[in-house]
């Protein structure tokens, strides 16, 4: 089965549609520009997403959500715990569905499924409890490229499990892990000399999985979209041309996608990320444990002060710092 640009779909789409919509080369989701209708509503949109973003760096400049900002990143030493559970959680569901990440994955197709299997079991509730957590993240990480190896680059989709277990190795020492309690001082400071970098591999990698999906998707196999369109008359609630809708989502996921790996309004866009994560969640009747790592992620994010790489870090600090002195 071609995997390489199957992405999400595959929870709302069954094999022979996906298969079908591959071979359909006619359909280029930048047709929808075409008419000259489309362009005009294109246009509006593109004023109105930007007046939004725009609205939304004023209101990041202003002293209230300043404070708010700074109150809420009290809630960071929590943030990188919240993604591990969910990241141990989502490899005992790949370990209980027998499928690595997602239903289209399964673990019979790989090499050494059976193996596989027995490690995400003991991996997943190792890392829960965060007992020698860095050893069972670098394993994961291996698995994840041992995936790759098999399965081509349709893993990308999935870089974000590969950037948790990043996360994990430099930042072995979470506040709720065994290993937290039973490590010395000494080894400790070893241990966690990267833990600057741990955030920024998790929210990068979680970016890039969001954008090869949908380029993937959106863009390079559009008819895959306009099918979920069609099939589930979503033009019902968003009235507009099929392939529009399909550009427009196409088009959203990506600005999602390059803030998110920027650092740039993050906690902005997890609000929206989580909102139409929801939505797709209860309407599509997707499964739901492939999106858990996806949701804690937008929750860890949320709640974790900017980090190093962060562009929200850097925006308006030097005004920030005089305000809040006040």
């Amino acid at each position: 089965m071609h995997l390489a640009r199957f992405a999400h779909e595959v929870y709302v789409l069954n094999h022979n549609d996906i298969a079908t919509d591959q071979h359909n080369h006619g359909v280029n989701v930048w047709q929808a520009l075409n008419s000259g209708h489309n362009l005009a509503l294109f246009m509006l949109f593109a004023v109105v997403i930007g007046g939004l973003f725009g609205f939304a760096i004023y209101l990041k400049s202003r002293p209230f959500f300043q404070k708010l900002g700074l109150q809420i990143d009290k809630a960071s030493i929590f943030a990188p715990d919240i993604i591990r559970i969910a990241f141990g959680a989502s490899l005992l569901f790949s370990a209980s569905h027998a499928a690595l990440y997602g239903p289209e994955l399964p673990l019979h197709s790989l090499l050494g499924g059976k193996f596989i299997q027995a490690l995400l079991w003991v991996s997943g509730t190792a890392i829960i409890i965060g007992l020698w957590s860095r050893v069972w993240a670098a394993l994961m990480a291996v698995v994840w490229l041992w995936a790759l190896v098999t399965k081509g680059t349709y893993l990308l989709t999935y870089a974000n499990y590969l950037g948790e277990a990043l996360a994990i190795i430099l930042l072995p020492l979470q506040r709720m892990t065994v290993d937290y309690l039973i490590t010395g001082k000494d080894k400790a400071k070893r241990l966690m000399v990267n833990a600057r970098y741990s955030m920024p591999a998790a929210r990068i990698l979680f970016g890039f999985s969001l954008v090869y999906t949908a380029v993937s998707v959106k863009f390079l196999d559009s008819a895959i979209s306009l099918d979920v369109v069609n099939h589930y008359h979503l033009t019902r609630f968003f009235p507009f041309d099929p392939l529009f809708v399909v550009l427009g989502a196409g088009l959203i996921e990506l600005l999602v996608s390059v803030l998110y790996m920027a650092g740039l309004l993050q906690r902005f866009t997890t609000v929206i990320f989580l909102v139409f994560m929801t939505l797709s969640l209860f309407f599509f009747k997707e499964s739901v444990w492939p999106h858990y790592l996806l949701i804690a992620l937008g929750i860890g994010i949320f709640l974790h002060k900017p980090d190093i790489w962060a562009v929200d870090g850097y925006l308006f600090k030097p005004k920030r710092q005089k305000k809040l002195a006040k």
